[in-house]
Formats: structure tokens, sequence, C-alpha cells
């Protein structure tokens, strides 16, 4: 509604909105048959759909709004107005006005909120402590009802989305994205830039204010709109709370937008695209006719799946095993109500990106065998069964996620199948299949050819990638038309790790929490049956944790190598295993190596057997190391050129945790040879200690018999307890060490980092306690005020148990030196907000820090990652949580403030001058260097005191 609207003109429309609630349409929704949760779809008069969800167990709640509308109605002089729009209405409505006062009431509520705009929706959404839900939805239901699009924070605004703009200009998926819609039709919306900026959002002719409430008016209609809520009230009460909240939003009857011209036009074709990351990246697009409809069959996702498989035969296996390729994957790409799309994503090597055409070759003889022999319904009953099991024992998510996710599907599929439609597959139809595979020529495709060393000749004038966009000669197309046989392709066969075994174990001891059930010869077993979640679920964890490992850049490069190996030699085998829902983690980490084995238990003891003895067995081809090696120096490479905030925030662990850096681990890897990793692994398993955690439906011989697996082929020893703690560097007191980073960006940034000077609980709490008072006003002062840019957070940042603060922006207008002008004053000021707290605000926060601390694990996995996490730091009683917020509680006003007042004493600054702002400084300020000190104190053993 228009907040011009007189009010007695607004009372009589709730009115009659209300007067008719009572006609809204229900309809009953199909759950699992584990989902405790009820639920109950409902259209209120206004034709807004609605689904609410009641989980009495809950601790938090959650809403989502989707309108049906997004960049795809971008007016042609507005180009990221649905974007802008999608910022405004945060900033103040008629019945709550201030700026901040949405996000002040979801933050100091334990909440969190927030939105993104999509080509054809934009999705609004937060959670909340589960009591805070009616007044946090009063807030909520005003952005559709009456936004005030104050004028002062127009203009501020417009400079916010371009900040975020600018953020993304050196992020290569954002370069991509926008290089590749030059080869769109240009009559297609898609074909436009969406992000907005300051030129687009200019209001030079002060009708920007105009546009908006006009875009607003247009297309936030009810009628585009679906809201979903999940809250731990019956759903009587939740529909009476939204009729309430939501009945007086306008129905305009609105049309959704829908550009009325093919998505491409001049195919086939293809575009070369200049990434400035290290990656080679060949895609394959096929436009084919829109499959929306056929969600109960799903025939270009058993296309997908079928040529996206990673086993055995399969086309990535056949490209590994030529040196083409690391990775592929095949999905619906540009899915519109009108036409849709596959695509086929492949990682090529170096020698993959000299032989692409290869590469397309084997593709499309991979798209002939799977024509002639993989239209199977054999096949496709395979994929039926996974997916009925895993709708069987569908775990629930995060109640923020869920709303989101179920809130854009009720604008995709009828009400009683929103839960359901992501997982059916309900009859084979061959026809369906082969007719989108009649479509998948080389005459109907778009190549699409990423990579640093390609040929381009023209700019596009948002992102400024390098492009060039060429027809396919008719040589290339009739090669791939008729590709040669590969006798390495094969039909894949039936998975042998689909679980056939769903019992429900009974539990011999019930356990409050894991009991260390073994512990001898440097193993430790703890194990724990489940009774909350009750599922053919478990995790099994086990760490091989060695003094090798980290002890120069070059061992963590080799140790980084050597999972990354295995992984890679294990990859058919585990991609058999994800499919049937049995999920494989192998990675490094500062101490060592982990191994996660996660999903149905059936077959967990038949994978774990293949895990340990490829660990052991490590015996590795020139070939395949030197195509990981090439792999891995790239992902090194690209980590360099991440978003400048991230790699001050990551330079700030690189130090106080005394991890090698990319720079180090490159410079290492250069240099590392088969030879010296095959010579490396025996050292590095050579006296190790080995910890494990069995968690979920296993029973303690069960658990007993993994550990047993594992000892076999991984022999540990009794080691110091000590010897592989992992300590974090103290900081001086009283001292302000400057750390500069030298990128590639045009932004600016800079992370301000307070350590506190022990891991005592109380110390934990007092500074998580702080993060949560200060990251709102922080936010609205230096972001929403100040507009330094898009990304502006404060946030505690703990190491292992040492408690720590963080300040971090970044910026395209402002460096790094006036940012921490900008950090003090704000620090400086917050002291007397903090002298002038009441007990009451105080108990606010606190209850708000509890309420994070406290919230529940809704998957399995989550409370064994928590479980498991606890082993690592050593709180084998498991009761981390329980002291943390006990402390919080205990916390008075004065502990805040002398925490606070404490803070400057250890402070740690990372820098990073954007490329625009290095000629304000001195040289002195870009060459800040701080890592002699680090070293200094690291020998003089100057580390946090563990509690």
């Amino acid at each position: 509604m228009h907040p011009m609207l007189t009010k007695k003109t607004f009372c009589y429309t709730l009115f009659l909105l209300l007067f008719f609630t009572t006609k809204a349409v229900s309809a009953a929704v199909i759950k699992s048959p584990t989902d405790d949760r009820d639920y109950l779809a409902f259209t209120l008069p206004n034709q807004m759909k609605v689904l609410v969800i009641s989980d009495p167990t809950t601790d938090k709640a959650a809403a989502s709004v989707d309108v049906n509308v997004g960049s795809n109605a971008n007016p042609e002089n507005r180009l990221g107005l649905a974007h802008f729009l999608e910022h405004m209405l945060f900033l103040g409505t008629k019945k709550y006005p201030e700026a901040d006062s949405y996000q002040q009431y979801i933050s100091n509520n334990g909440g969190n909120h927030n939105a993104f705009t999509a080509f054809e929706n934009t999705n609004y959404f937060f959670d909340i402590q589960a009591d805070k839900l009616a007044p946090a939805l009063d807030r909520f239901s005003r952005f559709f009802i009456e936004p005030l699009f104050t004028e002062k924070y127009v203009d501020r605004e417009r400079h916010a989305v371009n900040s975020e703009y600018q953020s993304k200009l050196r992020d290569d998926g954002r370069r991509g994205f926008s290089a590749g819609k030059h080869v769109l039709n240009p009559a297609h919306s898609m074909s436009r830039f969406a992000v907005g900026s300051l030129e687009t959002l200019s209001n030079d002719d002060g009708k920007l204010r105009d546009d908006l409430i006009a875009f607003y008016q247009r297309y936030y209609s009810a009628n585009l709109m679906s809201l979903v809520v999940l809250g731990k009230e019956p759903v009587a009460q939740l529909k009476r709370l939204v009729e309430e909240k939501f009945s007086a939003v306008e129905n305009r009857q609105a049309k959704p937008f829908i550009s009325p011209v093919p998505l491409y036009r001049d195919l086939p074709e293809q575009q070369n695209i200049k990434t400035l990351q290290d990656l080679q990246q060949l895609t394959l697009t096929f436009p084919i006719q829109a499959t929306r409809d056929y969600y109960r069959e799903k025939p270009a996702q058993y296309i997908a799946s079928m040529l996206g498989y990673e086993g055995k035969g399969s086309l990535l296996a056949t490209l590994k095993n030529k040196g083409w390729a690391n990775g592929l994957g095949a999905y619906r790409g540009n899915d519109l109500p009108d036409q849709s799309s596959i695509e086929l994503s492949i990682s090529l090597t170096d020698e993959g990106l000299k032989h692409s055409d290869q590469v397309i070759e084997t593709t499309f003889a991979a798209i002939r065998l799977l024509q002639q022999k993989g239209v199977s319904e054999a096949l496709y009953q395979e994929e039926q069964k996974i997916s009925r099991i895993g709708f069987r024992f569908k775990e629930k998510s995060e109640p923020i996620h869920e709303v989101a996710r179920l809130s854009h599907n009720l604008q995709l599929y009828p009400a009683d199948s929103v839960i359901s439609a992501d997982y059916l597959m309900e009859r084979f139809e061959p026809e369906l299949i082969n007719n989108i595979l009649e479509q998948m020529t080389p005459d109907n495709l778009l190549v699409t050819l990423q990579a640093k060393t390609v040929e381009t000749d023209q700019k596009d004038p948002w992102f400024q990638a390098g492009y060039s966009v060429k027809p396919i000669s008719q040589e290339r197309l009739q090669k791939w038309a008729h590709p040669a046989t590969d006798p390495t392709l094969q039909v894949r066969q039936l998975n042998p790790f689909i679980a056939d075994q769903f019992d429900i174990k009974p539990v011999a001891h019930p356990q409050q929490k894991p009991e260390l059930i073994l512990q001898q010869g440097g193993y430790s077993l703890w194990h724990k049956q489940d009774q909350i979640f009750r599922l053919p679920k478990a995790d099994f964890f086990f760490s091989v944790i060695s003094d090798q490992a980290n002890r120069t850049a070059e061992n963590a490069v080799m140790t980084a190598l050597y999972t990354k190996l295995v992984s890679d030699q294990l990859n058919e085998t585990l991609y058999d295993a994800s499919l049937a829902g049995l999920d494989t983690r192998i990675y490094p980490h500062m101490r060592g190596l982990s191994v996660r084995i996660s999903g149905y238990d059936d077959k967990q003891q038949q994978l774990l057997t293949q895990v340990v003895n490829a660990l052991q067995q490590a015996q590795f081809t020139q070939s395949r190391f030197a195509r990981i090696k090439e792999n891995y120096a790239q992902e090194l490479e690209n980590s360099r050129r991440d978003k400048p905030f991230n790699q001050t925030i990551g330079e700030v662990y690189n130090l106080l945790l005394q991890s090698w850096n990319a720079d180090k681990k490159l410079a290492a890897l250069k240099s590392v040879t088969l030879e010296q990793l095959q010579s490396f692994i025996p050292q590095l398993l050579n006296r190790v200690e080995v910890r494990m955690l069995a968690h979920g439906n296993l029973t303690r011989t069960e658990a007993l018999a993994m550990a047993q697996t594992v000892e076999t082929a991984l022999p540990a020893a009794q080691i110091n307890a000590n010897s592989h703690t992992l300590p974090v560097i103290m900081l001086p007191k009283d001292s302000e060490l400057t750390q500069t980073l030298p990128l590639e960006h045009n932004d600016s940034a800079i992370s301000v980092y307070f350590q506190g000077d022990n891991s005592e609980t109380k110390t934990r709490a007092e500074y998580i306690l702080l993060s949560e008072i200060l990251s709102t006003p922080f936010y609205s002062s230096l972001r929403t005020e100040q507009q330094l840019g898009y990304v502006v957070f404060a946030t505690a940042l703990p190491m292992r148990k040492a408690p720590g603060l963080a300040f971090v922006i970044q910026s395209p207008n402002t460096n790094p030196v006036g940012l921490e002008t900008q950090i003090n004053t704000f620090i400086e000021h917050m002291t007397g907000t903090l002298k002038a707290m009441n007990k009451q605000q105080l108990d606010s926060f606190k209850s708000s820090v509890i309420s994070r601390i406290n919230q529940k694990e809704n998957r399995m996995g989550e409370l064994s990652e928590r479980y498991w996490q606890e082993i690592d730091r050593g709180d084998t009683n498991f009761d981390s949580r329980e002291k943390l917020v006990t402390a919080v509680r205990e916390l008075s006003l004065d502990d805040l403030l002398r925490c606070y007042t404490q803070l400057p004493e250890r402070r740690l600054t990372v820098r990073s001058f954007g490329e625009q702002h290095r000629d304000q400084v001195d040289k002195k300020a870009l060459q800040q260097n701080c890592e002699p000190e680090i070293a200094r104190l690291k020998v003089e053993g100057q580390f946090v005191p563990e509690a």
C-alpha cells in the first residue's frame, strides 16, 4: 500500500480484508513420515499464498516473503531498480519509521535477517527467538503495506547499492555472468545489467524516489507474494497471526513479468571470457523447452544426473584419465516459465584447455551413449529410490533456510507439493527424456570458455571483463555431431551404496553426552548412540594428529596434497556413496588431517574400510600428482584474489595461529615432487595421535568395530598430550601491531582485531556480549549513515578458546587510514552508550546472546559437529555451552565496561589499500609488516593462556 493513502481508507480496507479472511482457501501439505512439524497452506482473500508451520520444539521462529518479481522487470532506464527497492524496504515504515528499527529488533532478540534479488523473484527472510515472532511479523509485514522510502535514505542507499556493485568488480563469477549477457537475445530482460550503480540509479532529475514507488506499486502486490511462517504456536494460531498482520497487503491484481522472446538467438556460437583468477572453465549450454511442468517426472534432472555422474566409466572419469579435467557439474540452467536449459560445466586442466574441442567431442560421445543406452528404467528407478529415501528420512533444516526455500517453492508448485516437489520422481517417461536429448545437439549449443589466456576483442561495460563472441565453424560442428566412440565411456552401473536397512537400533545404555569408550596406545574413541533424531544415520569422524603436518610451509602443502590425492583416487567410489546419501570429507588441518563419513549407517563400515585402505596404501601416479598439484596451485593463487575483507580477516588468523598464508604455500609448492611426497607420508603418519567420534544410529559394538578398522590401517603411538596443542599468539599489552596486505582490488579493506588476555569462560562471555551490543550500531553508523561501504560488520572472532572482537569494513570510497579513524571514533563514542545502559537493556542483550548460544541443532550432523569441536578443544565434559550461558547470565554492567575499556590493550590491524587509494598515503603505510614481531612472540612462547 502506498503510504500516501489516508488513514481512513487504510482502516476501512483492513476491516474488509479481516472480515473476509474466514474464506481463505486451505490445502493439505504432503510431508515426510519422519517430519513432526504441522503444516497448513491457505490463500488470503488478497490472494497472498501462505504456508504456516508449527514446530513446538523450535527455539527459533522464522518468516519469509517471496515476491514474484526481480531484476527481470527493471525498467530499461532504471537498471538495478528491483535490487535498490530490496535495500530500501529495510529503512523504515510508517509504523516503525526509524531506519534501523527492524534490524535492531531482530538482532536484539537473537535473530538474523537478509534478502536477495534474483531474476524472477525477490526474497525477504528473518529468524528470531520463538517467543518474539508476533512483534517481528508486525515489523516485517509493514514492508509490504506502508514503506516510507525516506528521501534522505533514497540517496544514501543508492550509494550502498553502488558499493555492493563495486565490491564485486573483481569477482570472476560476477564478471563472467555479466559478460555472458552479451550472447543473450538483447530483447530479453536477462540480457540487461541487474545490480544497479550510481549511473543507473541517478537522481539528477530528482525522480528516483518516484520511480521506486511506481515500481513498488506495480509489482509489490499480494497476488504476487507467497509467505511462509514457522513458529512454535499451533497452525491455527499462526494462521490467525498471519491474517492479522498480512491481510492489509494490497492486491493490485499485478501480473508477473515475462520476457516474451527466446533467451538465445544466434546459436551455435562460442564466447570466450578472460578471467582474473587462474581458472579454466568450459561450459556447454543447451537451450531446451520449458520443464517446470514436469517436476513430478524430472526428465532434465535425470539427464543432468547421468551426465554429471563421476563414477567408473563416467564422462568426468574419462576426461580425468586423459588429463583434461579436474571436475564437472551438470545441471538445469536458466529455468524460466517458458524456456529452460541444461548446462555442463567442466573445470579444465592446462592440457584440457589446449584440447577443449576434444573435450567437447568427448562430451557429445557421452550424450550419444546416453541416448543409445542410458535412458533406462532401472537407472530411473534407482534415482527414484534414492529420492524417496531422502524424503522419507528428510531432516529439518534451520528455520530461516526452510522458510526462504519454501516461500519460493510456493510460487512454483501447488501448495500440497511445496515440500515434496523437490523429491518427486513419480514415473519413468522416456519420451520426455529423449525429447530433451534431441535438443542437445551442436547446432543448439553455446560454448563458453573462461580462462586468463583466451583471446578477446570486446569489453563488458559493467564489470570490464574482456570477451569475444564468434560463430562455430561447420567443421567443428560436424566433428561434434559425429563424435568418435570412446571405449572408456560406460553407462552408469547400479549403485552399491544405497542403504537397505533403516532400523533404529535399540539403545542399551542411554547417554546424555558422548562417552570415552576407548583410550589406549594413542587412540581415543568417543561414542554416543542417538536418542534425539531417531534416524538411520550416523557420523563417524577420525583425526590423525601429527607434529609434522604444519611444521614448515612445505609440510603443510604436502599434507594438503596427500588428502587431495587420496580424495581424487577415491572419487569414483565416494561419488557413488554420496549419491546414496553417504558423504565423505578428507581434509587437512593445522595439526594433521581428518576424515568425516556422514549419512545412512547401513554401508558406513564398507565405505570406511575403503577410505582407510586408500590412506594407508597411498601410491600415486605422476600424471595424477601433476594434475592435482596444478589444481592446488590454482586454488592457492585464486585465494589471493578473494574479497579484500575476507583476506584481512584471514591474515589475522594466519598471524595469530602461526599458519602459512597462500604466498608461502605457493612458494613451497613449486618445488614439491612426487618422490618428496611419497617420502613425507610415512613421516606424517609416524607417532600420531588418532581421535575418533561415533555419533548416531551406531551401537557401542559397531563404533568399536569402526575404530578397529582405523587402528589396523593407521598405527598410533602414546604421546605427550600437550605436544599437539594449537596455541594462539598473545598480542603484547599496549601495542598496536599493523599488517598491510598488497591486494589487487579497487576497494580498500580493514580488520581491526582486539584480543582478550585469557581464555576463561567469563572473558569469552564478555566478548560475545560486547559483539551483540556493538554490531547493529556499528552497521547503522558506518554503513547506513556514513556510507563507508557495503561490507560493514562487528563480530566476535574467537580463536580456539581465545576470545576476540573484530571490526571489519570493505570500502570503495575511503582508504584504510580513514576507515580506522572512523572505527576508533565509533569505539570511543560507544563508551558513553555503554555507561548509559540500564539493567533492563543489558538483560535484553543477554537474552539474545543466550538464545544464540543455546540454539538447537536441527540436524544430527550439526550436533555431531558440535561434539567434534568440543573434543578438538579438549572440552570433553561437553558442557562448554552451559558454562558460557551461566557466565553470560552473571555478567554485570561493571564487568562489561571494564572489558570494553581494556579492549585497546591488545590490538592487531590488518589493512589493504585499494588501487585507487594508494596515492593518498605515504609509502610507509603501504609497507607495514608485523610478522617479525609475531615471530618473536612465538619464540618467546607468548601465547594466550588456556583456561
